[in-house]
């Protein structure tokens, strides 16, 4: 996001763990209501009242919708990365067919849990997300996937291998899905052909 005008810059931050929570809270009902209705038709006041807190405490926190917007997307994706990183250090040392399996099954697992949640939220981040913020989001995967090439035992037999394909691959379908039938990420056949994809890329 632009420095000058981030709508993740929240008014406040979150220390106490009692605040930790009601950001949480107002995040969470965010989703929830954006499954529901819509991201034009929430409101302010919609998301206090799911989320058990004042209007004055929501604007405490968040200065406008598309700043509760933005730190879901942000922290879903943070999510994602965390997750992935997981995966990495649970096979670090492994061949890299191997490690990218753990990380696609991780990040599968995790996208299944709430697949309409991911798919109203990935359709609101081509909404909301400018170039910068979308860049950011994007390369912080690729990052990530770079580190899963490097904590490979093969590394060496990948040269011309770009993480960048691998998460261009693995987040084009996943995400494509999700958008046109989250249901279907559930299925094994779609664990299996997402598999396939980065795994053929990476073995070709």
């Amino acid at each position: 996001m632009n420095s000058t005008a981030s709508p993740l810059k929240s008014r406040r931050k979150p220390v106490q763990q009692r605040s930790k929570m009601t950001q949480t809270a107002i995040l969470d009902a965010f989703v929830r209501l954006l499954v529901e209705k819509g991201y034009a038709g929430l409101t302010i006041r919609d998301i206090a009242l799911v989320a058990g807190v004042g209007l004055g405490t929501v604007y405490e926190y968040f200065p406008s919708k598309k700043s509760i917007a933005a730190h879901c997307i942000h922290q879903r994706f943070k999510g994602v990365g965390a997750r992935m990183r997981a995966s990495i250090e649970e096979k670090r040392g492994c061949p890299l067919p191997e490690i990218a399996a753990e990380i696609l099954d991780g990040m599968l697992d995790m996208h299944m849990e709430n697949s309409e949640e991911w798919s109203a939220l990935i359709f609101l981040e081509r909404q909301i997300s400018d170039p910068p913020a979308y860049h950011a989001l994007y390369q912080h995967i690729v990052d990530i996937w770079a580190e899963a090439f490097q904590a490979s035992s093969d590394n060496g037999q990948y040269v011309g291998k770009s993480p960048d394909v691998v998460h261009a691959a693995a987040y084009g379908l996943l995400y494509q899905r999700l958008m046109s039938s989250p249901a279907s990420v559930r299925e094994n056949e779609f664990r299996q052909q997402l598999r396939a994809l980065v795994l053929g890329y990476l073995l070709s």
